[in-house]
């Protein structure tokens, strides 16, 4: 558009695509004038289209750019928590594993116990036999000198039995019929 001056107004944008103002059609005549002016109106379309293309290709590559930004963060984050699971699977079977080994050592330490508190039994029911058999072994001869003594003393009295002495559980029956 001219203006009454003949100076074409200033380009203004639309949201970021440049308006160019039409320039004036030449003075020519009717069937070239419209010739001319399709061929500005084909010419002004077509840099409208290659400008709406540029702006186009720059919001794609934007969009790339963030769009690949967004997946590397994304991949990051996931890269650090797969990290994280198998520090935390790690420290998890390190965990059980301590956990085993006390357990084992906490069950041998009893069985263990358990079997020395056996042995210290079975030293005691040992060494109360060997006591029980000096004991009676020790009994029986204080009984046979002393009947010695009391027969050396006394050899008249015929009613002792001869070889006959009582048991540990109380006296023989000389009969033997039990």
């Amino acid at each position: 558009m001219i203006t009454d001056a003949g100076v074409m107004p200033l380009q203004r944008d639309v949201d970021g695509v440049p308006v160019h103002p039409v320039p004036p059609a030449p003075q020519v005549a009717p069937p070239d004038r419209a010739i001319a002016i399709l061929a500005l109106a084909q010419r002004t379309a077509d840099d409208h289209v290659a400008e709406a293309r540029v702006h186009a290709e720059r919001i794609v590559a934007e969009a790339r750019s963030y769009a690949d930004g967004i997946r590397v963060e994304a991949d990051r984050l996931l890269s650090d928590a797969r990290a994280e699971a198998e520090h935390i699977v790690s420290a998890g079977g390190a965990y059980a594993e301590q956990l085993r080994v006390q357990a084992q050592q906490r069950y041998e330490d009893a069985v263990g116990g358990l079997s020395i508190q056996r042995e210290a039994l079975q030293r005691q029911v040992e060494n109360l036999a060997a006591f029980d058999h000096d004991y009676r072994h020790r009994i029986t001869l204080f009984l046979q000198s002393q009947l010695r003594a009391l027969w050396a003393e006394h050899p008249q009295s015929a009613d002792v039995p001869d070889t006959a002495l009582p048991g540990p559980g109380g006296p023989v029956d000389p009969t033997g019929l039990g």
